[in-house]
């Protein structure tokens, strides 16, 4: 009986000492030269391909890593689109700066914004739309609107006082950019703020699907809207006095 009991033990061990994948994948990684003696079992070695047909680890190696070089050219490729964007931007920026400085009047402020802006090589249409007030003389030219109905029309930006960059209704297009409404795909709606107050909005349209999405930085459309709102705020304190 005592025998037997030695011979399943015997039987059982092997099973005991089984290795699970992961602990098979962790020494690997811990000990990565541990193929170089062990060339026999690397020749014996063979992994599935896409194609249905079965390549060395080596083969598998090279592949892994073409692919990983591919993915880290597309995000350096990302970075320095995004930096030469960012670039563009702080000129763009810059140039309505001092032009801002230079305006006389409301209507300078918002030709000059939107002059300015449309000159960006993204942005293929630029519209300005200050709130009206009972206060504000501006030029025929000028856009203006209810805040009523510019709260009805985007009442997140309004809400949030921050760009908005991402889909919207083709309603909301053709109000925003009724000369180019049709050819306008995405857009991005800057508010002009003032100690809290949305005093007009900027947007930005431009004919490609996607290139105004919700994952945008909008640091520099931000700022813009904070300095239009500044300047504007000033002209309306001057005319005030």
């Amino acid at each position: 009986m005592k025998s037997d009991n030695s011979a399943a033990e015997k039987i059982e061990a092997p099973s005991s000492c089984e290795l699970s994948a992961a602990e098979v994948a962790s020494y690997l990684k811990a000990n990565p030269e541990f193929f170089i003696e062990q060339e026999d079992l690397l020749a014996d070695l063979s992994l599935p391909h896409e194609s249905g047909k079965a390549i060395s680890l080596l083969e598998r190696q090279v592949t892994i890593l073409r692919d990983r070089g591919v993915g880290a050219r597309q995000k350096l490729n990302n970075l320095l689109e995004n930096a030469r964007n960012n670039d563009q931007l702080f000129d763009t920026t810059r140039s309505l700066v001092l032009a801002l400085l230079r305006a006389k009047d409301v209507t300078e402020i918002a030709g000059v914004a939107q002059d300015q802006l449309s000159n960006h090589a993204n942005i293929d249409s630029c519209e300005v739309i200050l709130v009206d007030k009972k206060s504000l003389k501006v030029a025929d030219s000028v856009r203006t609107e209810s805040e009523d109905i510019l709260k009805k029309q985007f009442v997140d930006v309004f809400r949030l006082k921050r760009t908005h960059c991402g889909p919207i209704s083709e309603e909301q297009t053709q109000y925003l950019f009724p000369a180019q409404g049709n050819s306008i795909k995405s857009t991005a709606l800057c508010p002009v703020i003032s100690n809290g107050d949305v005093l007009a909005l900027i947007a930005f349209g431009n004919k490609a699907d996607n290139y105004f999405n919700v994952n945008l930085d909008t640091l520099f459309l931000d700022f813009i809207g904070h300095v239009v709102g500044a300047v504007l705020d000033n002209q309306h304190a001057d005319n005030a006095q």
